[in-house]
């Protein structure tokens, strides 16, 4: 009973204290957005497969709020934290990982890309290894023809967390990029593999684009 008691308030005080400090972390960063041209065609309702690495979720997550975006969670406890921040802010979710209920969770997401919504992918997470591509988003890619917009982030004070992602959290006050990638079709040709490397190639260029930018 008692550790039930504690587990629902958990439940109710992790999501809000996370909430808090991603919206005040994000009122203190000053941020300069580059490549919201790319965005010209989602704006009328292409769907899009929005790709940016676990560890660098923290602006993004913000920067894109309120636009209805599907968002895949963990179904595990860290993921009901998460994806109820993520409510919050106005993602819709899809439960699932890798290891359970991916299947399913990437089912529901090609039906759902196909009536036209689009998707925030960390094509890393939910544990990594860190900046490697998974399968999943090239599979989405290859069975609903959206684009993959690969986003890029870079903050010039920050602390980086020890966990697998190195989770980047920027310090009051500092300078941010967030860089928006142009529309990419990964060549059917390819093998998922080799799709995925080119996806990866991509992403370390937005990154480095956004690093510049500082």
């Amino acid at each position: 009973m008692k550790k039930r008691i504690s587990e629902n308030i958990k439940l109710f005080l992790y999501p809000a204290l996370f909430y808090a400090l991603n919206l005040v972390s994000n009122w203190w960063t000053r941020l300069e957005v580059y490549g919201e041209e790319n965005l010209k065609d989602i704006a009328g309702g292409k769907p899009a497969l929005f790709a940016v690495w676990h560890g660098k979720l923290w602006i993004p997550v913000f920067y894109f709020r309120g636009q209805n975006y599907l968002a895949l969670a963990s179904p595990s406890r860290d993921g009901e934290y998460i994806s109820r921040v993520l409510q919050k802010y106005g993602y819709k979710l899809v439960r699932g990982s890798s290891s359970r209920g991916g299947g399913s969770a990437l089912l529901s997401l090609v039906r759902l890309i196909r009536k036209g919504e689009s998707v925030f992918i960390t094509p890393d997470g939910p544990t990594g290894p860190i900046h490697k591509v998974k399968p999943g988003i090239v599979y989405l890619q290859e069975k609903t023809g959206a684009p993959i917009i690969p986003v890029g982030v870079a903050i010039k004070r920050k602390k980086i967390f020890g966990s697998w992602d190195r989770l980047n959290f920027p310090l009051p006050g500092t300078r941010a990029a967030l860089v928006i990638g142009q529309q990419l079709y990964l060549p059917v040709d390819s093998s998922r593999k080799e799709r995925a490397l080119i996806l990866e190639e991509a992403m370390s260029r937005v990154e480095e684009k956004a690093a510049e930018l500082l």
